[in-house]
């Protein structure tokens, strides 16, 4: 009795054992594959928004330019997938905007947001790893916090920005959420990545409460990001 209580301790320790042990290693593997970069990108978008079917002038301009900056944190979950977040600033709006057409004159909307999109990349290494091309697909919220009105004349007249009214009476929706998307290249150094990309925004909400006025937007962006570990 004494040697068959002896025996099952010994297998039940062993069994104990290998489980430890592969735990030990999974964990360890994960860790060496596990990443996290962080970076920082710029650059110039060109927004409008997407009225429907509705009548505009002939040869209405209907984008304005402007500028967004984005913090960039992946965590990878293997050699070709990441997952992430990209809080940053973006500038949109639109022009000959729906009920604010001016015909002795031009109006554009420019609306300043922050936004947090949470984000999937997929990434192609190429050239021993020296080169990458990644896409990413996400979708996030966006929070209207400025914005001014642009009024061109066609007279003499100067033009005239006003701030735009962002309290209960305002003709905006301050929240905003969509789906966003990019493609981009980058030059790997050590571990510190340069890349270059082009990002686009496809909003799912009316920027302005009275009109449907989805927000649009596509970008070219430079930036910078580094591996920490």
């Amino acid at each position: 009795m004494q040697y068959t209580h002896f025996t099952i301790t010994s297998n039940t320790n062993m069994k104990s054992l290998k489980i430890l042990l592969l735990t030990v290693l999974s964990f360890s593997f994960i860790q060496t594959q596990a990443q996290i970069r962080i970076g920082l990108k710029g650059g110039v978008t060109r927004a409008w928004q997407d009225y429907g079917p509705v009548a505009l002038p002939d040869n209405a301009e209907t984008h304005v330019m402007g500028m967004n900056v984005t913090a960039t944190a992946y965590y990878s979950l293997g050699k070709h997938i990441s997952i992430g977040i990209e809080p940053g600033f973006a500038e949109r709006g639109a022009a000959c905007i729906p009920g604010f057409i001016i015909f002795e004159g031009d109006t554009k909307f420019f609306l300043d947001y922050i936004q947090a999109p949470v984000m999937a990349m997929g990434r192609l290494p190429l050239l021993n790893e020296r080169i990458e091309v990644f896409g990413k697909l996400g979708y996030g919220a966006s929070f209207l916090v400025g914005g001014e009105r642009e009024d061109t004349p066609n007279n003499d007249e100067p033009i005239t920005r006003t701030d735009i009214e962002l309290g209960e009476n305002s003709i905006l929706n301050r929240w905003d959420h969509g789906a966003y998307g990019g493609l981009g290249i980058g030059l790997n150094l050590g571990k510190t990545q340069i890349f270059v990309e082009g990002d686009v925004y496809a909003g799912f909400r009316d920027a302005e409460r009275a009109n449907f006025s989805q927000n649009r937007s596509i970008s070219v962006n430079f930036g910078v990001s580094r591996e920490l570990f």
